[in-house]
């Protein structure tokens, strides 16, 4: 008979399921049991057991832990996540190009007077 193995993943505050593991490789310490089985989807859970990557392109968890259970989050609950994120420092070009227009700005009032 094919060896046992548990499932585990670990969830931030908002419990997303940000990793992913097995007894194989982890002792559970800190982590949730989700599901126990044999073959490579339990043995090797971090690629093989969900259908879909832990994160999107968006950098949005694609799961969460509903009671107690591993589910799929909505795309309202993604668009919640990144309306409310911080807006971007602004880069180093960023910073130049607001000089840039700024500096032409006070030329061109400079040239009006």
């Amino acid at each position: 008979m094919d060896e046992q193995y548990t499932v585990y993943v670990k969830t931030d505050a908002a419990g997303c399921i940000t990793a992913i593991n097995s007894s194989a490789f982890v002792d559970g310490t800190g982590w949730t049991a989700i599901d126990k089985g044999a073959g490579d989807r339990f043995h090797h859970a971090q690629g093989n057991y969900f259908p879909l990557p832990l994160f999107g392109p968006d950098g949005c968890a694609n799961y969460k832990l509903a009671n107690g259970t591993p589910a799929l989050r909505t795309e309202a609950e993604k668009a919640a996540e990144i309306a409310a994120r911080p807006a971007p420092e602004p880069t180093q070009l960023d910073r130049v190009e607001a000089q840039i227009a700024y500096t032409a700005m006070i030329t061109d009032t400079m040239l009006e007077v």
